[in-house]
């Protein structure tokens, strides 16, 4: 057996009261749940299945509450005990990957967010990979690409600011007279090529510098169409919408319209027929829209009606949609779903908007019912050189909760001995059909040969062949880079999103509150593209964890989980849903333990117990603090990191002190952390890491030892020496781990 059961423990105090939603997030990101806990004859056969799945890179996740592990065998060579001295600039090697700067091949996928097609060739922006990979003829399977753009070959991936480079590309078009156009993002441009390049590594023949352009500092252009007569782009972070008139011969042609429209918050993908558009948005404010109203009304797709996105949108259709024309409808998918939609005619009106047919794991084919959705508001990122005041929340982007929440119902109580949940474990699909999987990226691309469907949280090109007239659980006839439409190369290759990193003993942890699962390194690693020994399917997002005397705990939303002796592949001793003690848990995003003291962050307060708490135990202390995000402690002394704002806060419990903010220049820092050799904060929106000698040093202001990472101000790079949203570190004998979150899901390593 290559797999455990792991078991809820719940005692009569800590059954579940409340089952939200929870963590604020985006899509549902499973294509066929696993629920844990039913009865089977076969209990054995199916549990081995789970973990050949997880193996895959299959999107499985067991039931709320409940836990499995699966051992991956991995081997890698352990990390060596540091020297003395400070740590370098550049990052020795990276986790969650395949190394610093490099991806295994040309099939190896990391969010692809966009892509175009000219009835030859097949476009798809690689946006984590820095990245264009261009099909020469339309795959109808699994294939290579011929050309890599913005790179020099397969295996590069750094980003880069001249003509040849990119750095975080998003959207891709081919105008009618083959053009190749590219939203490289964060460098703020336009690329501009005259042609499909045929050679890898080709440059653009000019680029539009939006900050030259039009004045706007930090553009970061998301969204592009072009018919070739016209362009439009999409500038999210500023809100605004450009249009030239005409179609730019040159890099020194200025927008016709620069348009911050009324209604629009942070404007994407753009779909459009030549006649209308619809752009999507996250952060959205008319008052209402057509169609069927969701849970997060933020998102929303702005439409302009026979005419091009100049001034005020005409109206908007609820959710984010990103999609093409066909047979003079739209394809799209959702931001925050599962499904492919289908309108026959562009939406313009509440009628055609709700015309809409469906297909995938929850998509039966006619209108869809109106269902819960968690909360999946996804503020702006915060723009570079500009440090967040206290009461302007602004956060990077939030994380994707994979599958949707288990309504709260009888509490489980299992024996842990026969490590079983209430009889013998099987896997039980929910749903049928597949997940089409957006996210902050995806797109469709219409082809008189197929329809193809790029699943950004997916980490995957699906296809069709043809459109059936039912698209009632209608899956992919072929997935391009992989033979399996289920495979998410990324989990099948061991990357994680969000990992948050902490040293159990004399092993590494990384919990993933987007992948709902734990990573467990049996030793530390110390090479390149080392995967965990352990993969645990977590029955809650985790959205921090701490670690003290041989005890584990991961915490997120409405649960605390506890291993009390924690080793690679044992059971949580208890997971506590709902509440701890006297404490309701309703969206926890902080824990702390010091063998002593237990905190937790949770809405606006942090409560601290003496010990884990049992029965109806009452904290022995309760700190009010505006949105308090991860925590750690050490002897005593909390540190508070916020999950909004900018505002640090250090108490020592030992002496019944109240909480004191830190006088440190930080934007969003989403970790605070007691190291072996210092303390440190992951200064997220700044793209850097910060270390003093001691929290003292940073208590008086003092300037910190030791910056990793860009300036104040820098664009963000996934380079060997920069970072893009670094959210968690932890060191493990002298080598600094940071995690970075959201738009990058690496992991470097810094050596001494």
């Amino acid at each position: 057996m290559n797999r455990k059961v792991i078991v809820l423990i719940v005692g009569a105090a800590l059954i579940a009261a409340n089952c939200s939603g929870g963590d604020p997030s985006g899509e549902a990101i499973d294509d066929s749940p696993v629920v844990v806990g039913s009865d089977s004859a076969n209990a054995a056969d199916v549990a081995e299945s789970l973990c050949d799945r997880v193996k895959a890179g299959e999107i499985v996740q067991t039931q709320d509450g409940q836990f499995e592990v699966c051992a991956m065998e991995s081997t890698y060579k352990a990390a060596s005990l540091g020297e003395m001295g400070v740590w370098g600039p550049e990052a020795s090697f990276g986790l969650s990957g395949f190394g610093l700067g490099i991806t295994a091949g040309s099939t190896s996928l990391n969010h692809p967010s966009s892509g175009a097609s000219d009835g030859t060739h097949l476009v798809v922006a690689d946006r984590f990979n820095n990245r264009i990979l261009v099909f020469n003829s339309l795959p109808l399977g699994p294939a290579e690409p011929d050309v890599v753009i913005g790179q020099p070959n397969f295996q590069d991936t750094t980003p880069g600011t001249s003509l040849a480079d990119m750095n975080w590309p998003g959207a891709v078009e081919i105008t009618p007279s083959g053009q190749l156009l590219v939203a490289d993002t964060e460098n703020g441009r336009i690329l501009v090529f005259d042609q499909i390049p045929s050679l890898n590594g080709a440059s653009a023949d000019f680029a539009l510098d939006l900050e030259a352009l039009t004045g706007e500092a930090d553009a970061w252009p998301w969204g592009l169409w072009s018919d070739g007569s016209s362009l439009v782009v999409t500038d999210t972070r500023k809100g605004n919408v450009l249009v030239w008139d005409e179609f730019p011969a040159s890099s020194d042609v200025k927008p016709s319209a620069v348009t911050n429209p009324n209604g629009v918050g942070t404007p994407r993908n753009i779909t459009s027929d030549g006649r209308n558009f619809l752009i999507g948005d996250e952060n959205g404010s008319q008052s209402t829209c057509w169609g069927m109203e969701p849970q997060n009304k933020m998102r929303q797709s702005h439409v302009w009606i026979g005419r091009l996105p100049v001034g005020d949108p005409d109206g908007c259709v609820w959710d984010w949609y990103q999609g093409d024309t066909y047979k003079g409808g739209v394809i799209a998918l959702a931001a925050g779903g599962r499904d492919a939609h289908y309108w026959p005619s562009f939406p313009i009106d509440n009628e055609s908007s709700m015309a809409r047919l469906t297909t995938g794991s929850s998509g039966s084919g006619t209108v869809p019912p109106v269902a819960p959705q968690p909360d999946m508001q996804q503020p702006a990122p915060v723009e570079p050189g500009q440090p967040v005041e206290p009461g302007q929340p602004v956060e990077p982007g939030q994380p994707v909760e994979p599958g949707q929440p288990v309504e709260p119902g009888q509490p489980i109580v299992g024996n842990k001995s026969q490590q079983s949940v209430g009889g013998p474990t099987a896997l039980q699909d929910q749903q049928a059909g597949h997940s089409y999987l957006g996210g902050d990226g995806g797109d469709v691309v219409v082809t008189d040969k197929a329809i193809y469907f790029i699943e950004y949280n997916g980490n995957r090109v699906t296809g069709w062949t043809s459109v059936p007239e039912s698209l009632g659980g209608k899956t992919p006839d072929f997935s391009v880079f992989d033979s399996d439409p289920k495979t998410s190369t990324l989990l099948r290759d061991g990357f994680i999103q969000n990992p948050v990193l902490v040293k159990a003993g004399n092993f590494l942890v990384a919990t993933s509150d987007y992948d709902r699962r734990m990573h467990v390194w049996g030793s530390f690693p110390g090479e390149d593209g080392a995967t965990a020994d352990y993969v645990y399917l977590m029955g809650f997002p985790a959205w921090d964890n701490s670690y003290a005397d041989g005890t584990l705990v991961a915490a997120g939303r409405d649960s605390v989980a506890v291993w009390r002796s924690f080793v690679p592949g044992n059971l949580p001793d208890s997971v506590y849903k709902g509440s701890i003690g006297s404490l309701s848990l309703n969206d926890v995003r902080g824990v702390a333990f010091d063998g002593t003291y237990l905190a937790i962050a949770d809405g606006d307060r942090v409560s601290v117990f003496r010990g884990i708490p049992s029965g109806n135990d009452d904290p022995i202390e309760q700190f009010d603090i505006r949105g308090p995000g991860r925590l750690d402690i050490r002897a005593g002394v909390l540190a508070i990191a916020p999950r909004e704002g900018a505002d640090i806060f250090v108490v020592d419990l030992g002496r019944s002190a109240k909480p004191k903010k830190l006088n440190v220049q930080v934007n969003l820092p989403m970790q605070v952390k007691f190291l072996e050799s210092g303390f440190a904060i992951a200064d997220t929106s700044f793209h850097r890491i910060q270390i003093w000698d001691d929290v003292a040093s940073a208590r008086s202001g003092a300037k910190p030892s030791l910056v990793l990472g860009g300036a104040i101000g820098d664009r963000p790079q996934t380079s060997v020496d920069r970072f893009y949203f670094p959210a968690s570190v932890e060191e493990v004998n002298g080598v600094l781990y940071v995690g970075e979150f959201k738009f990058s899901n690496r992991i470097l390593a810094f050596t001494r």
